[in-house]
């Protein structure tokens, strides 16, 4: 635990960076004292961690999942703003896409999806949301019922082809896991099962490791480094972090608090800190999906320009504070504290 003597100067610091950095100003250099932390500085920017610092024991690893199709416009700024942030103070990151999110910024947004395929820090992932029906507790379409083959067959056709957002039915447009791959020129480092029916789990990840998925995403338990589910890794994480929710505590206080609870997990060092935020966090009171294919009803059809309502901008503004001084301040300790992002644990293991 750092002491809170120690903690207070670096944290000013911290947060007059990212005071200039979200408006746009030029920062001046500081001169940190010896008994500071190191200090990230723009320089830094220039040479991208490739591999994990191995002599730590306590980790980080942030992760923005996208999934924000109502609002592309907000998403895409959202987006925009944390790869600036995250390549600015050397700071890796795993993004989460939906292929439909994926296509939006394909389409509307060249540029980010340039960024997101080339940017040193950033590192691609998959996620589904409904109205695919193999979503947790979502099986609208009867696949509980379906035999093993002809479930495996339904899983691959969603995980390569486009959904209809009305009517959730397949179509022949390209879309899934496989879209998502072929936009960004490699397959998505991780892609994880919602779906609490064993035989579903199973198609689903027989589907995703045959696409070339390497990781998978577990919630609810310890997980350590090197721990695997039916023939993929799983992403280490002993503290679920769930940034969003802790808006307005101290960033640096709020950050030791999850690092503690990762040490008193029932898991095993080195320690993981999953720092998670979604971009809909950042703008609007609820997720699209949500909106959409929970509170629009469960079944087909659904009217997918239904819409959540926004944050108001001291809402949006606290929301970046926290985020901004959060990434800062784990960054500030990288004499103790190592951030890495999927390729980089796999590096790890392997």
């Amino acid at each position: 635990m750092v002491r809170k003597a120690a903690m207070l100067m670096p944290i000013i610091i911290l947060f007059t960076l990212a005071c200039n950095l979200g408006t746009n100003q030029p920062t001046a250099e500081v001169e940190p004292a010896e008994t500071q932390p190191a200090q990230i500085t723009l320089e830094a920017a220039t040479s991208a961690p490739t591999k994990a610092p191995v002599n730590v024991s306590d980790y980080a690893i942030f992760s923005i999942n996208v999934q924000d199709f109502s609002y592309p416009e907000q998403s895409a700024a959202v987006l925009d703003r944390i790869i600036t942030l995250h390549e600015t103070y050397n700071v890796p990151v795993d993004i989460y896409l939906t292929d439909v999110m994926a296509q939006i910024y394909a389409e509307q947004f060249p540029q980010l999806l340039e960024r997101l395929k080339t940017s040193p820090v950033v590192a691609i992932s998959y996620h589904y949301r409904a109205p695919r029906p193999y979503a947790n507790n979502y099986d609208w379409l009867g696949l509980r019922n379906m035999s093993a083959d002809e479930l495996y067959q339904t899983v691959l056709r969603y995980e390569t082809h486009a959904v209809d957002p009305v009517t959730g039915q397949t179509t022949d447009a390209p879309g899934g896991y496989q879209y998502v791959a072929s936009l960004i020129g490699y397959p998505p480092y991780a892609a994880s099962s919602l779906s609490s029916d064993a035989k579903v789990d199973s198609a689903l990840m027989r589907v995703f490791k045959e696409l070339g998925a390497q990781m998978t995403v577990v919630h609810g338990r310890a997980l350590n480094v090197g721990d695997t589910k039916k023939g993929l890794y799983i992403r280490p994480e002993h503290y679920d972090y769930m940034l969003f929710q802790n808006v307005g505590a101290d960033p640096a206080a709020s950050f030791e608090n999850a690092l503690n609870e990762a040490h008193n997990s029932q898991g095993i060092a080195p320690y993981f800190v999953g720092v998670k935020m979604h971009d809909n966090d950042f703008f609007s009171t609820q997720s699209a999906w949500l909106t959409v294919y929970v509170d629009g009803g469960k079944r087909p059809n659904w009217d997918p320009n239904l819409k959540s309502a926004l944050l108001s901008q001291a809402e949006q503004d606290a929301m970046w504070a926290m985020y901004e001084q959060t990434v800062l301040y784990v960054a500030s300790q990288n004499n103790r504290i190592g951030i890495v992002n999927l390729p980089m644990v796999l590096d790890m293991i392997q």
